[in-house]
């Protein structure tokens, strides 16, 4: 996108301003990363220039695909156990392209058996359109289509607006071993506008890159870092109250309950919380940096499939540093403090968990 709408020229690039601007930017960043407002701790540290590291690979990944939005094709997103990226999701499979404003495309597809499938027309970061694929017409043998346009359609349909740039797919799974994904197809219907059509490697496309990548990394780490500083302000070691945070790319049925967390050695944190009939749910920890936690490597997650709920009907979840023995205990892998967030999808009610710190010792 950077590409196609940027305003640097051949001369940007050719005379080194582009490349200056980037590392400007990532200069910027390090001063970030050494300033107050950071965990001094180690693991934060630690885990700060890696996110840096994340983020340069998330942008430079993006710049090199081909995302012809006239030639569309679902790709797996980059967000995935190890690049990370606003508290992903550890249950969802993303994927997506690139949409033209104004255009009209057609997903084909079958819905597999996958929980939930969820698509979501994107504005940047901002959420515009979802829909969600048990609302649809799907046939007997799992099939369907669904049409994107500015104008209404009868049937399978879902609105795209002036500054639509993306459709973004979500696949949640709960039970991983015996769920199928949907298999999904896309093409552009047009009218195909003016200059859709790829352009050779040019100089001033890759200066319009470089800038848009540095810009990319300075500003993800600062709108990351407001929003847990925002939540820190509100309380540590609690959980606020439900929001569909539809302008931050959430879809309008995933009602979601943050907290922020925060451990010393020694120190575990109890949740507790009657889950409400719901289409999926989950808890995740995360880091400082918004990242969720490896939760290929650590049980930093649970979901409501794996999650064990006490006869009384009650969640009860430990976030420790060590292992407390018990089944539903959250992993913090090292890290000392960052978000936590429940997810509510199509739930009766989005419950705040109640919360206490205790000592490990005294889990039992």
């Amino acid at each position: 996108a950077a590409a196609r709408r940027g305003t640097a020229g051949d001369a940007d690039l050719t005379s080194g301003r582009a490349w200056e601007s980037l590392l400007d930017h990532l200069r910027r960043v390090g001063d970030v990363l050494r300033s107050e407002r950071v965990p001094s701790g180690l693991a934060e540290q630690a885990a700060g220039y890696r996110h840096l590291l994340v983020l340069l690979a998330l942008g430079i990944d993006e710049a090199l695909r081909p995302s012809n939005p006239a030639e569309p094709h679902f790709a797996p997103a980059n967000v995935d156990n190890v690049l990370k990226w606003g508290m992903d999701c550890p249950d969802a499979a993303y994927t997506g392209c690139a949409l033209l404003p104004g255009v009209a495309y057609r997903v084909r597809g079958n819905r597999g058996t996958v929980r939930y499938l969820g698509f979501q027309v994107m504005s940047g970061i901002e959420s515009s359109a979802n829909v969600v694929a048990d609302d649809l017409d799907i046939g007997d043998d799992g099939s369907f289509e669904l049409l994107l346009s500015p104008e209404k359609h009868p049937g399978n349909w879902m609105p795209t607006f002036e500054r639509a740039s993306s459709l973004v797919v979500r696949q949640f799974f709960y039970d991983w071993n015996d769920e199928e994904p949907a298999r999904l197809d896309i093409e552009c219907l047009g009218p195909e506008p003016a200059g859709a059509d790829p352009e050779p490697l040019s100089g001033a496309a890759v200066a319009r890159q470089l800038e848009a990548l540095g810009a990319f990394v300075e500003s993800s780490i600062a709108f990351w870092l407001d929003i847990e500083d925002g939540g820190r302000a509100q309380g540590i070691n609690v959980f606020r109250e439900p929001a569909a945070l539809t302008q931050m790319g959430a879809a309008a049925e995933n009602v979601s309950v943050w907290g922020s967390w925060q451990l010393g050695p020694g120190e575990a944190l109890l949740i507790e919380v009657t889950p409400p009939d719901a289409l999926y749910w989950s808890v995740a920890l995360g880091n400082h940096w918004w990242e969720t936690i490896d939760y290929a490597s650590y049980q930093s997650s649970l979901n409501g499939h794996q999650a064990i709920v006490d006869q009384d009907g009650v969640f009860r979840a430990v976030v420790s540093h060590v292992d407390p023995g018990i089944a539903n205990w959250l992993d913090t892998s090292g890290q000392g403090q960052g978000p936590m967030i429940f997810r509510w999808l199509r739930a009766a009610e989005a419950p705040v968990p109640a919360t206490r710190v205790l000592a490990v010792a005294d889990i039992d």
